[in-house]
Protein backbone atom coordinates (compact mmCIF):
# COMPACT_ATOMS: atom_id res chain seq x y z
CA UNK A 1 0.00 0.00 0.00
CA UNK A 2 1.22 3.56 -0.66
CA UNK A 3 2.38 5.60 2.26
CA UNK A 4 -0.52 7.10 4.26
CA UNK A 5 -0.24 10.68 3.07
CA UNK A 6 -2.32 12.26 5.82
CA UNK A 7 -0.15 10.65 8.51
CA UNK A 8 2.96 12.22 6.99
CA UNK A 9 1.45 15.52 5.81
CA UNK A 10 0.61 16.41 9.41
CA UNK A 11 4.33 17.08 9.99
CA UNK A 12 4.35 20.15 7.71
CA UNK A 13 5.07 22.43 10.67
CA UNK A 14 8.22 20.47 11.45
CA UNK A 15 9.63 20.93 7.95
CA UNK A 16 11.34 24.11 6.80
CA UNK A 17 13.44 25.69 4.08
CA UNK A 18 17.04 26.89 4.08
CA UNK A 19 17.46 30.45 2.79
CA UNK A 20 20.44 32.72 2.12
CA UNK A 21 19.64 36.07 3.78
CA UNK A 22 22.27 37.95 1.78
CA UNK A 23 20.66 37.44 -1.61
CA UNK A 24 18.36 40.09 -3.05
CA UNK A 25 15.72 37.45 -3.73
CA UNK A 26 15.42 35.07 -0.80
CA UNK A 27 14.93 31.84 -2.71
CA UNK A 28 14.96 28.52 -0.79
CA UNK A 29 17.88 26.28 -1.73
CA UNK A 30 17.51 23.38 0.73
CA UNK A 31 15.06 21.59 3.02
CA UNK A 32 15.39 21.01 6.78
CA UNK A 33 13.38 19.15 9.43
CA UNK A 34 13.28 19.19 13.20
CA UNK A 35 15.32 16.54 15.00
CA UNK A 36 15.45 18.13 18.48
CA UNK A 37 14.86 21.31 20.44
CA UNK A 38 15.89 24.14 18.11
CA UNK A 39 17.78 21.60 15.97
CA UNK A 40 17.21 20.67 12.34
CA UNK A 41 18.91 18.23 9.99
CA UNK A 42 19.79 18.89 6.37
CA UNK A 43 22.45 18.06 3.80
CA UNK A 44 25.93 19.30 4.69
CA UNK A 45 26.81 20.39 1.15
CA UNK A 46 24.26 23.20 1.41
CA UNK A 47 25.97 24.68 4.48
CA UNK A 48 29.69 24.08 3.95
CA UNK A 49 30.31 27.49 2.32
CA UNK A 50 28.72 29.25 5.30
CA UNK A 51 30.89 27.64 7.97
CA UNK A 52 32.47 30.99 8.92
CA UNK A 53 29.29 33.05 8.77
CA UNK A 54 26.14 31.16 9.76
CA UNK A 55 24.35 34.48 10.28
CA UNK A 56 23.93 34.61 6.50
CA UNK A 57 21.51 31.69 6.77
CA UNK A 58 17.99 31.45 8.07
CA UNK A 59 15.42 28.67 8.26
CA UNK A 60 11.88 29.53 7.22
CA UNK A 61 9.01 27.33 8.39
CA UNK A 62 6.24 28.12 5.87
CA UNK A 63 3.47 26.28 7.74
CA UNK A 64 3.96 28.54 10.79
CA UNK A 65 5.44 31.54 8.94
CA UNK A 66 8.41 31.64 11.31
CA UNK A 67 12.00 32.63 10.52
CA UNK A 68 14.82 31.24 12.67
CA UNK A 69 18.48 32.17 12.49
CA UNK A 70 21.22 29.55 12.19
CA UNK A 71 23.43 29.87 15.26
CA UNK A 72 25.82 26.95 14.74
CA UNK A 73 26.34 23.80 12.69
CA UNK A 74 27.66 20.33 13.50
CA UNK A 75 28.90 18.35 10.51
CA UNK A 76 29.01 14.56 10.52
CA UNK A 77 32.55 13.55 11.60
CA UNK A 78 33.01 11.47 8.44
CA UNK A 79 31.87 14.25 6.10
CA UNK A 80 34.93 15.62 4.26
CA UNK A 81 34.47 19.37 4.66
CA UNK A 82 37.63 20.24 2.74
CA UNK A 83 36.65 18.32 -0.38
CA UNK A 84 33.04 19.49 -0.11
CA UNK A 85 34.16 23.11 0.22
CA UNK A 86 36.23 22.87 -2.96
CA UNK A 87 33.34 21.26 -4.85
CA UNK A 88 30.89 23.84 -3.50
CA UNK A 89 33.12 26.67 -4.74
CA UNK A 90 33.14 25.11 -8.21
CA UNK A 91 29.37 24.75 -8.08
CA UNK A 92 28.98 28.53 -7.82
CA UNK A 93 29.60 28.73 -11.57
CA UNK A 94 28.79 25.25 -12.88
CA UNK A 95 26.77 22.22 -11.76
CA UNK A 96 28.78 19.68 -9.77
CA UNK A 97 26.66 16.51 -9.31
CA UNK A 98 29.27 14.92 -7.03
CA UNK A 99 28.75 17.67 -4.45
CA UNK A 100 25.45 16.32 -3.12
CA UNK A 101 26.70 12.73 -3.21
CA UNK A 102 29.49 13.16 -0.65
CA UNK A 103 29.73 10.46 2.02
CA UNK A 104 27.79 11.18 5.23
CA UNK A 105 26.37 14.36 3.76
CA UNK A 106 24.69 15.39 7.03
CA UNK A 107 24.73 18.50 9.19
CA UNK A 108 22.76 19.40 12.33
CA UNK A 109 21.92 23.10 12.57
CA UNK A 110 21.41 24.82 15.91
CA UNK A 111 18.76 27.53 15.53
CA UNK A 112 17.83 30.73 17.34
CA UNK A 113 14.13 31.62 17.42
CA UNK A 114 14.77 35.16 16.21
CA UNK A 115 16.66 36.99 13.49
CA UNK A 116 19.41 39.47 14.25
CA UNK A 117 19.79 42.48 11.97
CA UNK A 118 22.33 42.43 9.14
CA UNK A 119 23.74 45.68 7.82
CA UNK A 120 24.16 46.15 4.04
CA UNK A 121 27.97 46.25 4.27
CA UNK A 122 28.03 42.82 5.91
CA UNK A 123 25.85 41.41 3.14
CA UNK A 124 28.07 42.96 0.48
CA UNK A 125 31.21 41.53 2.05
CA UNK A 126 29.75 38.05 2.28
CA UNK A 127 28.42 38.16 -1.29
CA UNK A 128 31.86 39.08 -2.54
CA UNK A 129 33.30 36.12 -0.66
CA UNK A 130 30.98 33.71 -2.48
CA UNK A 131 31.03 35.49 -5.83
CA UNK A 132 32.68 34.00 -8.87
CA UNK A 133 35.10 35.94 -11.05
CA UNK A 134 33.45 38.79 -12.98
CA UNK A 135 32.72 37.59 -16.52
CA UNK A 136 34.26 39.25 -19.58
CA UNK A 137 31.92 41.89 -20.93
CA UNK A 138 31.60 43.72 -24.22
CA UNK A 139 31.20 47.46 -23.82
CA UNK A 140 27.56 48.50 -24.11
CA UNK A 141 26.30 44.91 -23.92
CA UNK A 142 26.16 44.47 -20.16
CA UNK A 143 24.21 45.82 -17.20
CA UNK A 144 21.17 45.24 -14.95
CA UNK A 145 18.23 43.48 -16.60
CA UNK A 146 15.72 45.57 -14.66
CA UNK A 147 16.96 48.86 -16.13
CA UNK A 148 16.04 47.88 -19.68
CA UNK A 149 13.66 44.96 -19.29
CA UNK A 150 14.39 41.47 -20.53
CA UNK A 151 12.68 41.96 -23.91
CA UNK A 152 14.68 45.09 -24.72
CA UNK A 153 17.91 43.38 -23.64
CA UNK A 154 17.21 40.52 -26.06
CA UNK A 155 16.27 42.90 -28.89
CA UNK A 156 19.40 44.99 -28.30
CA UNK A 157 21.62 41.93 -28.63
CA UNK A 158 19.87 40.53 -31.69
CA UNK A 159 19.71 43.90 -33.46
CA UNK A 160 23.47 44.18 -33.02
CA UNK A 161 23.68 40.87 -34.98
CA UNK A 162 26.38 39.53 -32.72
CA UNK A 163 27.09 35.80 -32.55
CA UNK A 164 27.45 34.56 -29.01
CA UNK A 165 25.69 33.99 -25.72
CA UNK A 166 23.54 36.37 -23.67
CA UNK A 167 24.01 35.36 -20.02
CA UNK A 168 21.90 36.53 -17.07
CA UNK A 169 23.52 36.17 -13.65
CA UNK A 170 22.67 36.88 -10.02
CA UNK A 171 24.67 39.25 -7.80
CA UNK A 172 27.27 36.52 -7.21
CA UNK A 173 27.92 36.12 -10.94
CA UNK A 174 26.18 32.73 -11.01
CA UNK A 175 24.49 32.08 -14.37
CA UNK A 176 20.69 31.97 -14.15
CA UNK A 177 19.77 31.76 -17.83
CA UNK A 178 21.42 31.75 -21.24
CA UNK A 179 20.36 32.61 -24.78
CA UNK A 180 22.60 31.84 -27.76
CA UNK A 181 22.26 34.29 -30.65
CA UNK A 182 23.24 33.91 -34.28
CA UNK A 183 22.52 36.05 -37.35
CA UNK A 184 20.31 38.45 -35.43
CA UNK A 185 18.04 35.96 -33.68
CA UNK A 186 17.87 33.74 -30.61
CA UNK A 187 18.47 30.16 -31.76
CA UNK A 188 19.02 28.31 -28.46
CA UNK A 189 18.04 29.04 -24.86
CA UNK A 190 18.46 27.44 -21.44
CA UNK A 191 16.82 28.23 -18.11
CA UNK A 192 17.08 25.73 -15.24
CA UNK A 193 16.01 22.41 -16.81
CA UNK A 194 14.12 24.04 -19.70
CA UNK A 195 15.38 24.49 -23.24
CA UNK A 196 14.61 26.75 -26.19
CA UNK A 197 11.06 28.22 -26.42
CA UNK A 198 9.99 26.81 -23.06
CA UNK A 199 13.08 28.33 -21.43
CA UNK A 200 12.39 31.80 -22.87
CA UNK A 201 8.71 31.70 -21.88
CA UNK A 202 9.61 30.68 -18.34
CA UNK A 203 12.17 33.46 -18.01
CA UNK A 204 9.34 35.93 -18.53
CA UNK A 205 6.79 34.17 -16.33
CA UNK A 206 9.36 33.97 -13.51
CA UNK A 207 10.27 37.63 -14.03
CA UNK A 208 13.94 36.76 -14.10
CA UNK A 209 16.23 39.58 -12.98
CA UNK A 210 19.92 40.16 -12.38
CA UNK A 211 22.90 41.27 -14.42
CA UNK A 212 23.34 40.47 -18.10
CA UNK A 213 26.41 40.33 -20.30
CA UNK A 214 27.17 39.15 -23.82
CA UNK A 215 29.96 36.67 -24.50
CA UNK A 216 31.10 36.16 -28.14
CA UNK A 217 31.39 32.45 -28.88
CA UNK A 218 30.93 30.09 -31.80
CA UNK A 219 28.48 27.65 -30.22
CA UNK A 220 26.47 27.10 -27.01
CA UNK A 221 28.27 25.66 -23.98
CA UNK A 222 25.39 23.27 -23.22
CA UNK A 223 23.93 20.30 -25.09
CA UNK A 224 21.55 21.36 -27.87
CA UNK A 225 19.31 19.17 -29.99
CA UNK A 226 17.06 21.48 -32.01
CA UNK A 227 16.79 25.19 -32.78
CA UNK A 228 14.13 27.71 -31.78
CA UNK A 229 11.71 27.86 -34.69
CA UNK A 230 10.15 31.28 -34.06
CA UNK A 231 11.94 34.48 -35.03
CA UNK A 232 12.90 36.67 -32.09
CA UNK A 233 10.03 39.19 -32.39
CA UNK A 234 7.45 36.40 -32.55
CA UNK A 235 9.14 34.62 -29.65
CA UNK A 236 8.94 37.73 -27.44
CA UNK A 237 5.32 38.45 -28.38
CA UNK A 238 4.33 34.88 -27.49
CA UNK A 239 6.23 35.15 -24.19
CA UNK A 240 4.24 38.28 -23.28
CA UNK A 241 0.95 36.69 -24.32
CA UNK A 242 1.58 33.68 -22.12
CA UNK A 243 2.75 35.83 -19.22
CA UNK A 244 -0.50 37.86 -19.39
CA UNK A 245 -2.73 34.77 -19.37
CA UNK A 246 -0.95 32.85 -16.60
CA UNK A 247 -2.54 34.70 -13.62
CA UNK A 248 -6.09 33.82 -14.75
CA UNK A 249 -5.18 30.21 -15.46
CA UNK A 250 -3.45 29.85 -12.09
CA UNK A 251 -6.42 31.38 -10.26
CA UNK A 252 -8.90 29.03 -11.97
CA UNK A 253 -6.77 26.02 -11.02
CA UNK A 254 -6.67 26.92 -7.32
CA UNK A 255 -3.65 29.21 -7.09
CA UNK A 256 -0.12 28.62 -5.84
CA UNK A 257 0.21 25.43 -3.85
CA UNK A 258 -2.72 23.67 -5.51
CA UNK A 259 -1.98 20.02 -6.27
CA UNK A 260 -3.72 17.55 -8.53
CA UNK A 261 -3.80 13.78 -8.73
CA UNK A 262 -4.82 11.38 -11.47
CA UNK A 263 -8.49 10.36 -11.28
CA UNK A 264 -8.18 7.61 -13.91
CA UNK A 265 -5.57 4.95 -14.53
CA UNK A 266 -5.05 5.55 -18.24
CA UNK A 267 -4.73 8.96 -19.89
CA UNK A 268 -7.32 9.62 -22.60
CA UNK A 269 -5.62 11.98 -25.02
CA UNK A 270 -8.59 12.00 -27.40
CA UNK A 271 -10.63 13.87 -24.79
CA UNK A 272 -8.18 16.79 -24.83
CA UNK A 273 -7.56 19.73 -27.15
CA UNK A 274 -4.97 18.57 -29.73
CA UNK A 275 -2.76 21.54 -28.81
CA UNK A 276 -2.18 20.22 -25.28
CA UNK A 277 -2.07 16.47 -25.89
CA UNK A 278 1.71 16.14 -25.99
CA UNK A 279 2.08 18.38 -22.92
CA UNK A 280 -0.53 16.38 -20.98
CA UNK A 281 1.24 13.15 -21.90
CA UNK A 282 4.56 14.52 -20.59
CA UNK A 283 2.95 15.69 -17.32
CA UNK A 284 0.85 12.60 -16.62
CA UNK A 285 3.47 10.62 -14.61
CA UNK A 286 4.01 13.59 -12.27
CA UNK A 287 0.35 14.13 -11.36
CA UNK A 288 0.45 12.15 -8.12
CA UNK A 289 -0.37 15.00 -5.74
CA UNK A 290 3.23 15.42 -4.65
CA UNK A 291 4.17 18.60 -6.52
CA UNK A 292 2.21 21.85 -6.61
CA UNK A 293 1.16 23.14 -10.02
CA UNK A 294 3.42 26.21 -9.79
CA UNK A 295 6.46 23.95 -9.26
CA UNK A 296 5.78 21.36 -11.95
CA UNK A 297 7.87 23.27 -14.48
CA UNK A 298 11.02 22.33 -12.58
CA UNK A 299 10.38 18.63 -13.24
CA UNK A 300 8.42 18.15 -16.46
CA UNK A 301 10.37 20.28 -18.97
CA UNK A 302 7.44 22.59 -19.79
CA UNK A 303 6.79 26.26 -19.08
CA UNK A 304 4.04 27.38 -16.69
CA UNK A 305 1.57 28.35 -19.41
CA UNK A 306 1.82 24.97 -21.17
CA UNK A 307 1.37 23.19 -17.82
CA UNK A 308 -1.68 25.23 -16.79
CA UNK A 309 -3.38 24.84 -20.18
CA UNK A 310 -2.89 21.08 -20.08
CA UNK A 311 -4.13 20.90 -16.47
CA UNK A 312 -7.21 22.91 -17.45
CA UNK A 313 -8.06 20.40 -20.17
CA UNK A 314 -7.37 17.41 -17.94
CA UNK A 315 -9.64 18.84 -15.24
CA UNK A 316 -12.46 19.58 -17.69
CA UNK A 317 -12.28 15.99 -18.96
CA UNK A 318 -12.38 14.73 -15.34
CA UNK A 319 -9.07 12.92 -15.61
CA UNK A 320 -7.54 14.73 -12.61
CA UNK A 321 -8.91 16.01 -9.31
CA UNK A 322 -7.58 18.61 -6.89
CA UNK A 323 -6.37 17.38 -3.49
CA UNK A 324 -8.06 19.24 -0.62
CA UNK A 325 -5.82 21.42 1.52
CA UNK A 326 -5.17 20.03 5.01
CA UNK A 327 -6.42 22.62 7.49
CA UNK A 328 -4.69 23.85 10.63
CA UNK A 329 -6.60 21.32 12.72
CA UNK A 330 -5.01 18.43 10.85
CA UNK A 331 -1.41 19.50 11.49
CA UNK A 332 0.71 18.36 14.40
CA UNK A 333 2.55 20.98 16.47
CA UNK A 334 6.18 21.71 15.67
CA UNK A 335 8.05 18.71 17.04
CA UNK A 336 11.08 16.54 16.25
CA UNK A 337 10.25 13.79 13.78
CA UNK A 338 10.45 10.14 14.82
CA UNK A 339 13.68 8.51 13.64
CA UNK A 340 13.68 4.79 12.83
CA UNK A 341 17.28 3.54 12.53
CA UNK A 342 16.06 0.15 13.75
CA UNK A 343 13.59 -0.38 10.88
CA UNK A 344 14.46 -3.18 8.45
CA UNK A 345 14.75 -1.92 4.86
CA UNK A 346 14.50 -4.07 1.77
CA UNK A 347 14.65 -3.55 -2.00
CA UNK A 348 11.49 -2.01 -3.44
CA UNK A 349 10.09 -0.88 -0.09
CA UNK A 350 7.55 1.89 -0.61
CA UNK A 351 8.71 5.21 0.84
CA UNK A 352 7.57 8.84 0.72
CA UNK A 353 9.34 12.18 1.04
CA UNK A 354 8.02 15.33 2.72
CA UNK A 355 8.63 18.92 1.60
CA UNK A 356 6.60 22.09 2.11
CA UNK A 357 5.40 24.70 -0.35
CA UNK A 358 7.54 27.82 0.16
CA UNK A 359 4.66 30.35 0.27
CA UNK A 360 1.48 28.56 1.39
CA UNK A 361 3.19 26.04 3.70
CA UNK A 362 1.30 23.09 2.27
CA UNK A 363 2.78 19.62 2.81
CA UNK A 364 3.99 17.99 -0.40
CA UNK A 365 4.52 14.24 -0.54
CA UNK A 366 6.01 12.15 -3.32
CA UNK A 367 5.94 8.36 -3.21
CA UNK A 368 8.69 6.14 -4.51
CA UNK A 369 10.74 3.06 -3.71
CA UNK A 370 14.05 2.06 -2.24
CA UNK A 371 16.28 0.35 -4.78
CA UNK A 372 19.45 -0.81 -3.05
CA UNK A 373 22.88 0.19 -1.81
CA UNK A 374 24.85 2.72 -3.81
CA UNK A 375 28.03 0.73 -3.07
CA UNK A 376 28.62 -2.83 -1.82
CA UNK A 377 28.86 -3.22 1.96
CA UNK A 378 27.92 0.42 2.57
CA UNK A 379 24.59 0.53 4.44
CA UNK A 380 24.73 4.31 4.90
CA UNK A 381 24.14 5.43 1.31
CA UNK A 382 21.10 4.04 -0.47
CA UNK A 383 19.29 4.57 -3.75
CA UNK A 384 15.65 5.61 -4.14
CA UNK A 385 13.34 6.62 -7.00
CA UNK A 386 11.74 9.81 -5.59
CA UNK A 387 12.45 12.63 -8.03
CA UNK A 388 12.76 16.16 -6.66
CA UNK A 389 13.77 19.70 -7.43
CA UNK A 390 17.26 20.70 -6.30
CA UNK A 391 16.02 22.59 -3.21
CA UNK A 392 14.34 19.43 -1.87
CA UNK A 393 17.75 18.03 -0.91
CA UNK A 394 17.71 17.51 2.85
CA UNK A 395 14.06 16.47 3.08
CA UNK A 396 13.06 13.48 5.25
CA UNK A 397 12.07 10.15 3.72
CA UNK A 398 9.47 8.03 5.52
CA UNK A 399 8.55 4.39 5.76
CA UNK A 400 5.50 3.42 7.81
CA UNK A 401 5.21 6.94 9.23
CA UNK A 402 8.79 7.16 10.54
CA UNK A 403 11.92 8.74 9.08
CA UNK A 404 14.33 6.19 7.63
CA UNK A 405 16.55 8.52 5.62
CA UNK A 406 17.25 11.92 4.11
CA UNK A 407 17.24 12.79 0.41
CA UNK A 408 20.63 14.04 -0.82
CA UNK A 409 20.46 14.47 -4.59
CA UNK A 410 20.25 12.97 -8.04
CA UNK A 411 22.60 10.15 -9.01
CA UNK A 412 23.93 10.95 -12.52
CA UNK A 413 23.73 7.53 -14.19
CA UNK A 414 24.43 7.01 -17.88
CA UNK A 415 21.01 6.22 -19.46
CA UNK A 416 22.74 4.12 -22.11
CA UNK A 417 24.02 1.75 -19.41
CA UNK A 418 21.09 1.83 -16.99
CA UNK A 419 17.65 1.10 -18.45
CA UNK A 420 15.72 2.50 -15.49
CA UNK A 421 12.06 3.64 -15.53
CA UNK A 422 12.88 6.33 -12.93
CA UNK A 423 15.90 8.46 -12.18
CA UNK A 424 17.84 7.29 -9.15
CA UNK A 425 18.59 9.48 -6.14
CA UNK A 426 20.80 9.05 -3.09
CA UNK A 427 19.47 8.79 0.44
CA UNK A 428 21.56 8.91 3.60
CA UNK A 429 20.40 6.33 6.16
CA UNK A 430 18.86 7.96 9.24
CA UNK A 431 21.28 6.20 11.59
CA UNK A 432 23.87 8.75 10.49
CA UNK A 433 21.69 11.47 12.01
CA UNK A 434 20.74 9.37 15.03
CA UNK A 435 24.35 8.81 15.96
CA UNK A 436 25.11 12.52 15.74
CA UNK A 437 22.23 13.27 18.11
CA UNK A 438 23.01 10.45 20.55
CA UNK A 439 26.77 10.82 20.35
CA UNK A 440 27.21 7.06 20.19
CA UNK A 441 26.52 4.13 17.92
CA UNK A 442 25.73 1.87 20.90
CA UNK A 443 22.26 3.32 21.37
CA UNK A 444 21.42 2.54 17.76
CA UNK A 445 22.74 -1.01 17.87
CA UNK A 446 20.41 -1.81 20.75
CA UNK A 447 17.39 -0.89 18.64
CA UNK A 448 18.13 -3.11 15.66
CA UNK A 449 16.28 -6.40 15.19
CA UNK A 450 19.51 -8.02 13.99
CA UNK A 451 23.21 -7.34 13.53
CA UNK A 452 22.68 -6.20 9.97
CA UNK A 453 22.53 -2.45 9.51
CA UNK A 454 19.84 -2.42 6.83
CA UNK A 455 18.30 -5.16 4.77
CA UNK A 456 19.19 -3.82 1.35
CA UNK A 457 21.91 -6.15 0.05
CA UNK A 458 21.36 -9.44 1.91
CA UNK A 459 18.76 -8.74 4.59
CA UNK A 460 18.94 -10.65 7.82
CA UNK A 461 15.50 -12.22 8.12
CA UNK A 462 16.29 -14.50 11.07
CA UNK A 463 14.10 -12.37 13.31
CA UNK A 464 11.11 -13.17 11.11
CA UNK A 465 11.80 -16.92 11.06
CA UNK A 466 13.28 -17.15 7.56
CA UNK A 467 16.27 -19.49 7.61
CA UNK A 468 17.40 -19.20 3.98
CA UNK A 469 17.41 -16.20 1.67
CA UNK A 470 16.67 -16.65 -2.03
CA UNK A 471 19.38 -14.82 -3.99
CA UNK A 472 20.02 -13.65 -7.54
CA UNK A 473 23.27 -12.59 -9.19
CA UNK A 474 23.47 -9.33 -11.14
CA UNK A 475 24.54 -10.16 -14.73
CA UNK A 476 26.39 -6.83 -14.99
CA UNK A 477 28.51 -6.65 -11.83
CA UNK A 478 27.94 -10.15 -10.34
CA UNK A 479 26.70 -8.79 -7.00
CA UNK A 480 24.34 -11.01 -5.02
CA UNK A 481 20.89 -9.55 -4.39
CA UNK A 482 17.69 -10.81 -2.85
CA UNK A 483 15.53 -12.54 -5.45
CA UNK A 484 12.72 -9.99 -5.19
CA UNK A 485 15.02 -7.09 -6.11
CA UNK A 486 14.09 -5.39 -9.39
CA UNK A 487 17.36 -3.46 -9.62
CA UNK A 488 20.91 -4.24 -8.59
CA UNK A 489 21.73 -2.44 -5.35
CA UNK A 490 25.37 -2.09 -6.43
CA UNK A 491 25.26 -0.76 -10.00
CA UNK A 492 21.56 0.00 -10.57
CA UNK A 493 21.23 -2.49 -13.44
CA UNK A 494 17.62 -3.58 -14.13
CA UNK A 495 17.15 -7.25 -13.18
CA UNK A 496 14.96 -8.83 -15.84
CA UNK A 497 14.19 -12.16 -14.15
Amino acid sequence: MPQNQSDIAKFARSTGLLIDRCMQREVPFGTVWLVGDNKVATTAHHVVLYADFFQALKVHFPATNQDWEVDDAFFHPHFNQKVAFELAQRSLLEPVPALSLQDHNVVILQLKRSLSDMDPDTKTTFNRKLAGNPPPRMKGLAGPVDELGLALVVQTITNARKDGCLVITDERNRPLAKMFCRDGRVVFAKFASLLNEAAVYQMFSQHIAGQFYFQPQAKPDWSVYSMIERNTDSLLLEAYRRMDEIPNLLRDLGGEGATYVRAVDILNLEALDPEVQSDADAMWPYLDGGVSIDQLWELVGLDDYSIYRALEELYKSRQIVEIPFMGEDGLSPMQPLDLAPHMLLSPWDEVASLTVHPTVGRAQLINGHLVGLIRPNDPWHLLHTINHQYRAAGCPIFKDGQVIGMHCGLLPLDPKLHALPNLLNQMIWVESIYQMLSGSAKAVAALRPSKKSVGMKLPDLVASGVKEISKIQCPKCNSLMVAKAKFCGTCGYRLTV
